[in-house]
């Protein structure tokens, strides 16, 4: 694939799947509104975290481990190909219909008691939305499955648009029926709307003519390898759900702090960390093994570094942004209704803390692909699991002192850490390596996001409608990306001198 073929599909992906990601943020918009941040919204967050949200992170997991085990042989014959598909979707959908029974028998159970510390009422509530989510287990792995065998087909836009339809029918229930029908209907909504993300599917199993066949082969050659590999992506892929599990579930001891601020700042967090991110990891995952193959590890290595480093350059001007604009981002979004101006100083603190975390995303989810693609799982791990202790301890020595801003910090400075010590592990040995390009980067951002932040102090008053705060902030934000492109320039960053070289070429 030639490169602005690959930058031409890697902006295609981004523009679908931030269309998505901005419908998932209008459904938790009229979410907000709906339930606000009270004991019913905290009873759906904490439902949805053990169930949903869970099976979503194993199954994306699941779809990135069968990814190289389904590309090279429908390359060599397509056949082969699909049959290892039907295999692989097949014990993994019975896996997941047996958890999904385990997870339903265990809500009869006293585990529910330590779920939630309320009345026997809401817990009872509940139990009983759990075991609604849990039903939805097999269906999102299949969904996942067939994402993993039409991404191995070159089909990189489906799992940015899967998601589509599933958010258009949430929007409409909330919009319609959230009043009447309350958090359990929505609940039901939620189970049900996966059904349309599994349909995304179908089209493309026409297109090339795929038809699931029953198999169990588990002596597969390739079986012990995918669940091997998946075991180990589930932490490696989901490190900041992980991370916000922890908080979640940690804030709920804590006086004045509500899980579902935590909930609304992760629905706004992911969706726009992940849209350029994972983007760009889609398209080009599959070339980090041409080059690993052709160019040799030296040559590799300082490819992942280029990539990674141009990758930042983006990423850190935006983290800063976010993280100027927290509350006001989510004072537009969500308050109104049962949202309140309190859920929103809430929900924005939280926000704003973990937007600062956007660098240390993005290194470790490029770097633990880039250890995938040499079949080296162990470095990944140990790092991983690292920043969820790490995240632990941060946890109760920050949590007690600043309630759920020091949560928030706590994962932020684990994130950022962890993807410093996977970056110098992978690229520390690497000859002629630079870090000026990188330096300089994180010194602009720094200005930049200090200036912003000074001069929305100033600029935003609390008092100014929607619409006004929307047109200060777009034009803060403006000005703000003007001073880091200037800020690069005096500081003759060399990737952005490099462009402004590309862009001159042709008028030569």
């Amino acid at each position: 694939m030639k490169k602005n073929q690959t930058v031409n599909l890697i902006g295609t992906v981004t523009l679908v799947t931030l269309f998505a990601k901005l419908l998932g943020i209008v459904r938790e918009s009229l979410q907000a509104r709906a339930f606000g941040t009270q004991a019913a919204a905290d009873l759906y967050t904490t439902a949805n975290n053990a169930t949903i949200y869970l099976f979503t992170t194993v199954a994306y997991a699941l779809c990135v481990a069968a990814v190289p085990i389904l590309t090279p042989r429908l390359r060599r014959d397509r056949q082969e190909g699909f049959a290892a598909a039907s295999n692989l979707i097949s014990v993994t959908v019975l896996l997941g219909a047996l958890v999904s029974g385990v997870w339903i028998a265990a809500t009869f159970t006293p585990w529910m008691d330590t779920m939630w510390d309320g009345t026997a009422q809401e817990t009872a509530q509940l139990a009983g939305y759990m075991r609604i989510m849990a039903l939805t287990l097999p269906v999102i792995l299949l969904t996942y499955l067939l994402v993993a065998l039409f991404q191995s087909l070159e089909h990189f836009i489906l799992q940015g648009s899967m998601s589509i339809p599933y958010n258009l029918a949430l929007i409409a229930f909330l919009a319609l029926f959230a009043g009447r029908l309350g958090v359990g209907g929505y609940v039901a909504a939620v189970a049900l709307a996966w059904l349309l993300q599994l349909a995304m599917t179908f089209p493309y199993a026409h297109r090339e003519r795929y038809r699931y066949r029953p198999a169990l082969n588990l002596r597969a050659d390739y079986v012990g390898s995918f669940l091997k590999t998946a075991l180990v992506t589930v932490l490696t892929t989901s490190i900041f759900l992980f991370c916000y599990l922890q908080d979640s579930a940690m804030t709920a001891s804590l006086e004045g702090s509500p899980v579902s601020a935590f909930y609304y700042a992760d629905k706004l967090f992911t969706p726009l960390t992940t849209t350029l991110i994972y983007s760009i990891s889609t398209v080009l995952f599959p070339k980090f093994s041409h080059q690993y193959a052709s160019g040799g590890k030296e040559a590799y290595l300082g490819y992942i570094w280029n990539v990674l480093r141009t990758t930042l350059v983006l990423v850190l001007p935006v983290s800063a942004l976010l993280a100027a604009f927290g509350t006001p981002i989510v004072q537009v979004l969500f308050q109104g209704g049962n949202f309140g101006a309190d859920s929103t100083a809430a929900t924005g603190a939280i926000f704003t803390i973990y937007a600062l975390s956007m660098a240390g995303f993005c290194a470790l989810d490029l770097l633990s692909k880039a250890y995938y693609t040499m079949e080296r799982t162990l470095e990944p791990l140990l790092v991983n699991a690292g920043i969820l202790g790490c995240n632990w301890v941060l946890n109760r020595l920050l949590g007690p002192r600043w309630g759920g801003a020091g949560l928030a910090a706590a994962t932020a400075v684990s994130i950022t850490l962890g993807g410093a010590v996977m970056a110098c592990l992978l690229l520390g040995r690497v000859k002629g390596l630079r870090l000026d390009p990188l330096v300089k980067s994180a010194i602009a951002a720094l200005l930049t996001g200090g200036a912003l932040y000074a001069v929305t102090g100033l600029v935003l008053t609390g008092l100014e409608s929607k619409a006004l705060l929307v047109v200060k902030c777009v034009g803060l934000g403006a000005a703000a990306m003007a001073v880091y492109a200037l800020a690069l320039a005096c500081l003759r960053q060399e990737d952005l001198l490099l462009f402004l070289k590309r862009k001159k070429r042709p008028k030569e």
